[in-house]
């Protein structure tokens, strides 16, 4: 029997249940964002973008409500949030976005030593294609020196890049401390905010911050659906990735996965929110993992 067999029955490969405590890896669904999901896959299954009846008006609605319930979550403006199929594409599109986008120029890029891979790779594919780019390290707190960070900052760079809260770690940097002076000197600060999302408050209108990234399955939404926050100024540009459309703001092409993004998110303050569903998590699981062990008449206290 595979080890998915043995999940998928109830069975693990060591005789006992898993007990899944690593909700910063990923989140069960909140069982009321399923069921906002489910009548956008078998009834109200309408395009979002085809406008012309109202299968695609109920769809659009939806989507822009859950727009709106993106936006304030962090402070921002609806027209600010671009749908992404998650946190992975959001940073390849600000990074790549606004490297090509100034790419006549040659100006470099700036990241961190502890960045998610996402955003590593991201920026390692533009150092092959010929354009400069800084890796700042940490220091052993995991925090960059803010003076470190500051000097590194080339003239003329389009975009430095920093994490929110670290995924491995927990970390949490200053962003408004990063993003400060490269808001002083033209270039776009972009922000992986994946961890921090229903964690740390988030205040856009306050942070200095042009683009910011986000996912739904670390806050208890599904898997396969993220934002990106693209700042609505004129000089905030960035070029779209993925072509064949004019969706988005014309920074993401392709038809918007409807039941994905119709989230009914977590009344606010949402950082509060997801606490207790964490919470509530670990304690269905200790309390799943001390009635088996009592049933094997093992001491359930001896955990």
């Amino acid at each position: 029997m595979s080890d998915f067999q043995r999940v998928s029955t109830g069975l693990h490969p060591c005789g006992a249940n898993p007990v899944h405590l690593d909700h910063v890896a990923t989140t069960p669904v909140d069982p009321r964002v399923i069921r906002r999901m489910l009548p956008y896959r078998t009834e109200m299954y309408g395009n979002s973008t085809s406008r012309s009846h109202a299968h695609g008006r109920v769809g659009e609605e939806a989507v822009e409500l859950a727009r709106e319930q993106v936006s304030s979550l962090v402070n921002g403006d609806p027209h600010e949030i671009v749908w992404t199929s998650g946190v992975t594409e959001s940073n390849n599109l600000a990074i790549k976005g606004a490297a090509h986008l100034h790419r006549a120029k040659g100006n470099p890029l700036m990241t961190l030593t502890t960045e998610h891979q996402s955003v590593l790779g991201a920026m390692l594919e533009l150092d092959r294609d010929g354009l400069e780019v800084t890796v700042v390290p940490v220091q052993e707190s995991g925090l960059v020196d803010l003076a470190v960070f500051e000097a590194a900052l080339h003239p003329g760079a389009v975009l430095a890049s920093g994490m929110f809260v670290n995924n491995e770690t927990g970390v949490i940097q200053d962003i408004a401390a990063i993003g400060a002076p490269c808001r002083a000197r033209g270039i776009l600060p972009h922000v992986d905010a994946a961890q921090a999302a229903g964690k740390v408050p988030i205040d856009l209108a306050a942070l200095p911050v042009d683009l910011m990234s986000f996912s739904a399955h670390k806050i208890y939404g599904p898997k396969g659906i993220g934002a990106l926050y693209a700042e609505l100024r004129p000089r905030m540009r960035i070029a779209c990735q993925m072509h064949g459309g004019v969706h988005e703001r014309g920074m993401r092409s392709g038809m918007l996965c409807t039941h994905q993004i119709v989230e009914e998110l977590p009344l606010p303050p949402v950082e509060i929110q997801c606490s207790v569903l964490a919470e509530d998590a670990i304690q269905a699981a200790v309390s799943d993992f001390r009635s088996r062990q009592t049933i094997r008449g093992a001491a359930a206290d001896d955990l």
